[in-house]
């Protein structure tokens, strides 16, 4: 099922929220602002992404899943929602590595 009506314009005005923080972020960074001030807006940015995952997340298991239970179908929306919550907790292959530069002026400094 599609995302309709209330719901899409709450998902839609949310994300346009999240994707400004992150262009002002962006701003920062290339600004060379305090690291901790990017950090904190980086914080806000990822607040207004959970939030609108929660907010599909409900639309989808109040619609989509109800659904397919009734259609007999809940194996399928099961194995999804537990390949979605599993994304994104397996150990990293490339952790991050801070790279020095020679000449790098240090923000806290």
């Amino acid at each position: 099922m599609a995302i309709t009506g209330d719901t899409k314009r709450h998902l839609t005005v949310r994300l346009a929220k999240a994707a400004g923080h992150l262009n002002a972020v962006q701003k920062m960074v290339e600004d060379e602002k305090y690291c901790i001030d990017i950090l904190n807006q980086l914080k806000a940015v990822q607040s207004a992404l959970d939030k609108t995952a929660q907010l599909m997340l409900k639309q989808h298991l109040n619609t989509c899943v109800v659904e397919a239970v009734k259609a007999d179908d809940s194996e399928r929306v099961m194995e999804e929602l537990w390949q979605l919550l599993r994304k994104g907790s397996d150990e990293d292959e490339n952790p991050l590595e801070l790279v020095e530069e020679p000449d790098q002026k240090k923000c806290c400094s």
